[in-house]
């Protein structure tokens, strides 16, 4: 099993800097991600944090004690705002069953692949499973998300296994000890579980990724209607960076075959981003806008939507040079695809900073 662009592709509307950031790190467990609001990632709303894994009696009283205290509008923004977080749960998870088997033969029995250069455990990040542990707790209240729901349930025993073995294998540096027996207990978990993910994981991602263009899209309408022009515009800029990557993604194109990529459509998406960011900048020097906005700052995103544009324009002249970007090294290379969205990501956590903390 090899990392899928397809999942980075859907996974894109969901993004966040951090998860273009390379590999390497403490292997220390993750905080769960930031969640997000119409579109864009936000916190967990407060009356969710601090939750640990409860049995059935604990989850029910939990569930009751919810839906008295938070309004129908709060329940569906919290419930959202968690599958959203799962979602990239899922996508990291996937992510690193695709790193581990650029290391381990994709095989029932244990094996290191020869010749990569590589070491066990490159890439391996620990996962802890708040996250999933909420969403159980919420799959069994309204508003009721339909298969969502039930995707949820499904799978929480591979996803689970997956997220503790991780861990582990982060943790654990004495692997090699035993000819390798703490690494072959670990395989057998991965070996078992990482398909099983896979089948309802990737369905589930897409699904998430349609729930939230939607929703992005309504909040979009909402802004503009409401002559709320900076947000719109940034707003607006975000979702434009997404569309040129889903748009190469469609396209079967990453960083491995950019010279493939067909232009036309990107073309459009840059000149609609130019003038996205032309709006932007009028809105944003008008005093009066700010005022209406409660913005102290003329220049809320010092460049980063500008930076947005020559991404995108440094990775269209890669793919017209007909060479692939060097990504033999750590980061991200100038016209990749890799570094446009670590850019977007930049955008993407501004905004939050901006516009919903």
């Amino acid at each position: 099993m090899k990392r899928s662009s397809l999942i980075k592709g859907m996974a894109i509307l969901l993004i966040t800097s951090c998860v273009l950031s390379g590999c390497g790190g403490s292997g220390e467990e993750e905080e769960p991600r930031s969640k997000r609001k119409g579109g864009h990632f936000r916190e967990a709303p407060a009356e969710a944090e601090g939750a640990k894994r409860a049995g059935d009696g604990e989850r029910a009283e939990d569930a009751e004690n919810a839906e008295d205290e938070i309004s129908p509008e709060q329940m569906d923004l919290l419930k959202y705002n968690y599958y959203v977080s799962l979602n990239n749960d899922i996508v990291d998870v996937l992510d690193t069953v695709g790193y581990y088997y650029e290391v381990v033969d994709y095989a029932e029995e244990f094996s290191l692949l020869p010749d990569t250069g590589l070491t066990y455990g490159y890439c391996i990040y620990g996962k802890n499973t708040d996250t999933l542990d909420y969403c159980l707790l919420l799959a069994e209240m309204e508003p009721d998300y339909g298969e969502l729901d039930d995707m949820v349930k499904e799978m929480e025993e591979p996803l689970r296994a997956l997220m503790e073995v991780f861990s582990a294998i982060s943790n654990n540096h004495d692997y090699a000890e035993n000819q390798y027996q703490k690494a072959k207990e670990y395989h057998a978990v991965i070996y078992a579980n990482a398909d099983a993910l896979g089948e309802v994981g990737y369905e589930f991602v897409a699904a998430i990724a349609e729930m939230s263009v939607a929703r992005t899209e309504e909040e979009e309408n909402r802004l503009k209607e409401e002559g709320m022009l900076i947000n719109y515009n940034a707003s607006r800029a975000i979702s434009i960076g997404r569309e040129v990557l889903n748009e190469a993604y469609a396209q079967g194109v990453d960083d491995g075959n950019l010279n493939e990529l067909d232009l036309a459509e990107i073309r459009r998406l840059h000149d609609e981003l130019v003038a996205v960011v032309a709006d932007f900048d009028a809105a944003a020097a008008d005093n009066d806008q700010l005022i209406k906005e409660s913005l102290s700052n003329s220049r809320p995103f010092d460049g980063l939507l500008d930076g947005l544009i020559d991404a995108l324009e440094w990775m269209m002249k890669q793919a017209e040079s007909g060479e692939l970007p060097d990504m033999s090294h750590s980061g991200a290379p100038l016209g990749s695809m890799e570094h446009f969205s670590y850019v977007l990501g930049q955008c993407i956590d501004r905004y939050n900073v901006v516009f919903v903390e």
